[in-house]
């Protein structure tokens, strides 16, 4: 995926497709500039979380598209064309996920009222250095995650208008970052809205152009199924596979539940809304959503790869990258209608711009709520000046995810990229909140080092499989019917080579160069799929959490509040006199007191019912 990758096709745009891109990108830019001259943020905590009183559906659209972004366009029809359809089944586990992040997470951080999502295991573990660590996790994640996001549209771009790739990713930088930072989260909810709409537009095109060209969705499958493409139901249970359908549902329940349930981005949308209920349906309505984007998203990959199953553009070298065949077939397939070229950048640019703004719009209400509102110097000035300094973090933060762009550019596929930098980076995460919610006698001592473990295996797995020169193998490429291809014979002659092969030739060819050899142990470790990254490192962080916490109970001298702990567990810790009192869950109850002398999770009182 390096940046220095050359295409090698024709490329341009039309005046159309230009005024079409810059008119819709303009679209975002006038939401921004709108929330900050007509709807003024008169606190940090309006311009964070929208005065609490964003509505259901746009945020509900705003929370799905923070996370498709450019990758769903570009990324999963590379993954279809080049490895099959395996990761699809990942989409399983929204059905569990969504509903138990609604059950877990939603309940407890939309009744604290918390503008960042890292305060709650502070005041959990009643320690600073916990939430500190929480909030540098988040911090790395989101900044390395907006690099593959910065990056992704510049490919089409190259593709498609020949713009160098520093181009592209410091215009989408510096336009994300500037309506961010002055509108709001009002902004990045709108705009999202919008983004969200040209996304499902750009690939209903591919879908619609694509199969009209073949005969339709159902020769689409049957050639992807000739072809091995179709890849479902592998109960296999070898974990140094890259994708089975257990891997894909047991990594993505990991993962889906990790980035929707403590993500800063995730908690602080379901806490913009208005009432409990709305923030519940937020995260469900996320089931349909999330899955309609992302299966629209593997159609796509069939019918892209349908249309080159027997020419590919990789094998032949019209392209070096696999993340640019779907900018190719746009330029090849979209040309001859004005205006459509445009629409797909525009799609693309919008998709990369609704995750920037958001991560953008989190990460400066993290670093503020996190670390300079605990600083005297900045808590003591106004709100204004609060604001300001907020809005200043937003762009700060917009220059160092460019930078970061042209880091991830060296990585290797954007889809994997994007789930070893999440799962890694969010296991522990997840392990840490799961532990303060659920094990009532979990302390600061558990916690702390439980989720730096979790990090040192994810950093060391990581860090191994990076190391590996070996690449995903690609399923069978051909290049059969190539010189049956009109603009093939057009654009190379009869007589020239391509990739070092003859157009005329027949045969089936799967490239060298990322054939996966046989790795012999210890490294044969770093081969573990990726996406089992994350659940391997939050389990760690839970099981090394939960035995220090009771090795080190005697050490803490209080119970937690029943308030950050979650409903179902409250109803085994509190005594039925605590109860009685205390019987709605919104009061704060107060347990603070020394513990029995047996210093165990025993000391706790247990009560039988649920």
């Amino acid at each position: 995926m390096g940046a220095d990758d050359s295409v090698a096709v024709s490329t341009g745009m039309s005046a159309v497709d230009y005024v079409v891109l810059i008119g819709l990108l303009g679209g975002s830019l006038f939401i921004g500039v709108y929330h900050a001259i007509f709807r003024k943020q008169k606190s940090t905590a309006d311009y964070l979380v929208g005065g609490r009183s964003m509505p259901l559906l746009p945020t509900a659209i705003s929370l799905l598209a923070s996370y498709i972004s450019a990758i769903l366009i570009l990324g999963v029809p590379a993954e279809f064309s080049y490895h099959g359809s395996a990761l699809w089944e990942a989409m399983y586990s929204n059905i569990i996920a969504f509903p138990l992040v609604a059950y877990i997470f939603v309940p407890t951080f939309y009744r604290l009222k918390l503008t960042s999502a890292y305060e709650y295991l502070e005041l959990r573990f009643d320690n600073y250095l916990i939430r500190l660590l929480a909030s540098l996790t988040f911090a790395m994640q989101s900044m390395l995650y907006l690099g593959v996001v910065v990056f992704a549209p510049s490919i089409a771009l190259h593709t498609v208008s020949g713009f160098p790739y520093w181009v592209s990713m410091v215009s989408i930088g510096l336009i994300g970052t500037f309506y961010t930072a002055i509108g709001g989260l009002r902004a990045v909810v709108w705009t999202d809205v919008l983004q969200g709409v040209l996304m499902l537009g750009g690939l209903v095109a591919i879908i619609a152009i694509g199969a009209f060209r073949i005969g339709g969705l159902g020769e689409a499958f049957r050639i992807s199924g000739e072809h091995g493409r179709l890849d479902f139901l592998n109960f296999d249970p070898n974990p140094f596979l890259r994708h089975t359908t257990l891997i894909c549902v047991i990594g993505g329940l990991f993962n889906t539940t990790a980035t929707f349930g403590c993500h800063q981005t995730s908690v602080q949308r379901y806490c913009s809304t208005s009432t409990l209920k709305s923030a519940v349906w937020t995260m469900l309505l996320n089931i349909p959503l999330l899955t309609l984007m992302v299966s629209l998203g593997w159609i796509a990959g069939a019918v892209v790869f349908a249309n080159y199953a027997e020419c590919d553009p990789v094998l032949t070298g019209h392209i070096k990258n696999k993340d640019a065949i779907v900018p190719y077939f746009v330029l090849r397939y979209f040309s001859g209608t004005p205006g459509l070229v445009g629409l797909f950048v525009a799609s693309l640019v919008s998709a990369s711009l609704s995750s920037v703004s958001s991560l953008l719009n989190s990460m400066a209400a993290v670093v503020w709520q996190d670390f300079f509102s605990q600083l005297s110097y900045f808590s003591k000035k106004d709100e204004h000046a609060q604001l300001n300094i907020t809005k200043a973090l937003g762009f700060i933060f917009g220059f160092m995810m460019i930078g970061l762009g042209f880091l991830v550019s060296n990585m290797s596929g954007l889809i994997q990229t994007t789930f070893t930098l999440v799962g890694a980076i969010q296991g522990p995460l997840l392990g840490v909140f799961l532990i303060a919610l659920f094990v009532p006698w979990a302390n600061k001592y558990g916690a702390v080092v439980g989720m730096l473990c979790g990090h040192a295996l994810s950093i060391w797995i990581t860090y191994g499989a990076l190391n590996l020169t070996a690449k995903p193998p690609y399923l069978p490429l051909s290049d059969q019917n190539c010189a049956n291809e009109p603009w093939f014979e057009s654009a190379y002659g009869t007589n020239k080579t391509i990739s070092g092969h003859f157009p005329g030739a027949r045969y089936t060819y799967t490239p060298s160069s990322p054939v996966q050899p046989d790795i012999e142990w210890p490294d044969k470790l770093y081969t573990i799929s990726y996406m089992y990254y994350g659940a391997l490192s939050c389990c760690v962080t839970m099981v090394i959490g939960f035995v220090i916490s009771t090795l080190t109970a005697c050490l803490v001298n209080t119970k937690p509040d029943v308030k950050l702990l979650h409903p179902l567990v409250w109803r085994f810790v509190v005594s039925e006199e605590e109860k009685k009192e205390k019987s709605n869950y919104g009061i704060k109850p107060k347990l603070d007191g020394p513990r029995d002398e047996k210093c165990s999770c025993s000391s706790y009182t247990l009560s039988s019912e649920l």
